[in-house]
């Protein structure tokens, strides 16, 4: 058994592949633990932004607002899952409706947002956990490094059925959380929330107008990313059970619900027992020990929180890979990304997504405020793109009552629009600038690999030059052969074999940079007695290729008639793949120095490699 089939399992074959389908429930708990995870931090946001001055006057009325872009986003989603029930992606709904600009531009904003959202949850799940056990806490970096390579591993393991380690968590931290609402609802105002209440009505005043506007557009900005991954649903339509947009829609609704309840809730128990933000503690953490203390529930919503926070991170393994599989089969990126692993995953787009994220997390050193500030716009983008494509969609099909469904898009995409106009003004300056320059990169970068790409179909085309011409055969005089050596041994015999079967005109060629291994050589060539010439060549430098190299250009032009002399390496491959840093891959040194030397003329020179395969 090879170490690869020990680490992740078997390989499986392609008939293994199942179409898994989603009930509702079960559903529910994979699609929305991200969207659902992140009211343990946007609270937290807006009270981070507001400070003690603002928080009990505005943190309610900038949750509300941003209940209300909950709801607009959620029903122009409802309306995307009906027009599009095979899945309607950010990517797919905006190339087909927008075009490839536009469609390249909602696919970079979306593996940012993937790659982020991995970052950011491990952050707050490290911040989680450093609530609750402030010893084990002390390094969050390690936390999320451990963590990412878990979820990584068991992604690229391919585990069956890991789905349904998703509803346990998942269902246990939103039933928590509306425990939490109900007991801060049902309870009596703290001690330290009548402090908090103590304050003068007019604390606020002493900030300027402007200020306090500012402040209050920043806090709306932060808390807008409790919206993050409330387009999971409508991604994944297909793997819902039938009726599948129906059921899609249903769970949209219940999701949609549940965020416009536990956000808004939180906050309010937030404000009535005074709680601010804290730099050692989480807003999810003094809430639970302010009502329940810190015995056994206290510390399942903690447990709980950092299990959801998990699945959050590991729901961008499924995002992302899908994402680039589908962007390379419309070469946009190297082809190898559309390739299924041993374990039927998507194993380079797992890789490529566990490595950014990494270097993120180590970049910002696991700092869950730093990254939740570049958080937003990735999704915002791709809302605005997806939302448009869909007014578009509308205007173009008709179809029943589709004024009243083109105005719906239309209102969620001018509120998505207001909204990251909002978040891109507050953030700028605190990072923001970073995602607007990446996605503008990324974009380019498509476009100059979809370019290479074609370049290189028009190339290899058949019908280039005609079929009939390149079968042509040819009746040129016999090529000249080289073949370059450094000693004698069987891989060396089995080329010049090799090369003799090919053609009469051979000549073995090796560069003189140690005398005694070419004395050495010379000997051993004359006791052997071998027709084929063996022609020495300087090397003051030291250099092995350029000489072979110049060689071969003299040997053209000396044999115009007969074409580029071939080249026929000898090579040994080891028993063992780690053996072949014992040994300097002269021949793979001469290959690449052939296939990529400027070509002076149309006329491909032929390399041959011969291997000889070692036992031990």
């Amino acid at each position: 058994m090879s170490l690869s089939s020990f680490v992740f399992g078997n390989p499986l074959k392609s008939e293994a592949i199942v179409d898994a389908r989603f009930s509702k429930t079960k559903a529910l708990a994979v699609f929305s633990s991200d969207v659902l995870s992140s009211i343990s931090y946007a609270t937290e946001e807006i009270l981070l932004v507001l400070g003690i001055a603002l928080t009990h006057s505005f943190a309610l009325p900038i949750s509300g607002a941003i209940v209300v872009l909950i709801l607009l986003v959620s029903v122009s989603y409802w309306q995307t899952i009906e027009a599009y029930p095979g899945g309607g992606g950010a990517f797919t709904v905006v190339h087909e409706n927008l075009g490839e600009f536009c469609g390249l531009v909602a696919a970079s904003a979306l593996l940012v947002d993937y790659t982020l959202t991995v970052a950011v949850s491990l952050a707050v799940g490290a911040r989680a956990l450093a609530s609750m056990l402030p010893t084990l806490g002390a390094s969050p970096l390690l936390f999320c490094m451990v963590s990412l390579s878990l979820i990584t591993f068991a992604n690229l393991r391919g585990v069956k059925e890991f789905s349904r380690f998703f509803v346990v968590p998942t269902y246990c931290f939103v039933g928590l959380a509306f425990l939490m609402i109900i007991v801060g609802l049902g309870g009596a105002h703290s001690s330290a929330s009548r402090a908090g209440s103590m304050m003068p009505s007019n604390a606020g005043d002493e900030l300027s107008g402007l200020l306090v506007a500012m402040m209050l557009v920043k806090a709306f900005a932060y808390g807008s990313s409790v919206l993050t991954g409330i387009e999971a649903i409508a991604n994944g339509v297909t793997a819902f059970r039938k009726p599948q947009y129906r059921n899609a829609q249903a769970t949209l609704v219940v999701m949609a619900c549940a965020l416009a309840l536990l956000f808004p809730g939180l906050t309010f128990v937030a404000c009535k027992y005074g709680i601010f933000f804290s730099a050692d503690e989480t807003v999810i953490s003094q809430i639970a020990r302010r009502l329940f203390g810190s015995g056994i529930i206290y510390y399942l919503i903690q447990l709980a929180t950092i299990c959801v926070l998990l699945i959050a991170a590991n729901s961008a393994f499924a995002g992302f890979p899908r994402l680039a599989s589908v962007l390379a089969k419309k070469r946009y990126i190297p082809t190898s990304f559309a390739n299924l692993g041993d374990r039927l995953a998507y194993s380079n787009g797992i890789l490529m997504l566990a490595l950014v994220s990494s270097l993120l997390v180590v970049k910002f050193r696991a700092d869950s405020f730093a990254l939740i500030t570049l958080y937003s716009i990735g999704v915002f983008i791709s809302l605005i793109l997806s939302q448009s494509g869909m007014v578009v969609h509308w205007l173009r099909v008709r179809g029943k009552n589709w004024h009243i469904k083109v105005a719906v898009n239309a209102i969620g995409a001018t509120a998505t629009m207001v909204t990251l106009l909002v978040i891109v003004e507050s953030n700028f300056l605190d990072g923001a600038w970073i995602i607007l320059c990446m996605i503008p990169v990324l974009f380019f970068i498509f476009r100059k690999i979809s370019a290479r790409y074609g370049v290189v179909n028009l190339e290899l085309d058949l019908k280039k030059g005609g079929l009939g011409k390149l079968l042509h055969s040819s009746k040129e005089a016999s090529p000249r052969v080289v073949v370059p050596i450094s000693r004698m041994h069987k891989g060396t015999l089995a080329a010049l074999r090799f090369a003799l079967s090919l053609s009469r005109d051979v000549v073995a060629v090796t560069v003189n940079i140690d005398q005694r291994e070419v004395d050495r050589l010379k000997l051993t060539w004359r006791s052997m007695n071998f027709q084929i010439p063996l022609v020495i060549l300087k090397s003051p430098y030291r250099s092995v290729v350029n000489p072979f190299l110049d060689f071969l250009e003299e040997q053209d032009e000396q044999g115009q008639e007969s074409g580029k002399a071939i080249v026929v390496m000898p090579s040994f491959v080891p028993g063992k793949m780690w053996q072949n840093i014992l040994h300097n891959q002269t021949a793979a040194i001469f290959k690449t120095a052939l296939l990529y030397r400027k070509r002076e003329s149309e006329q491909t020179r032929i390399i041959v490699e011969i291997p000889y395969q070692m036992r031990f």
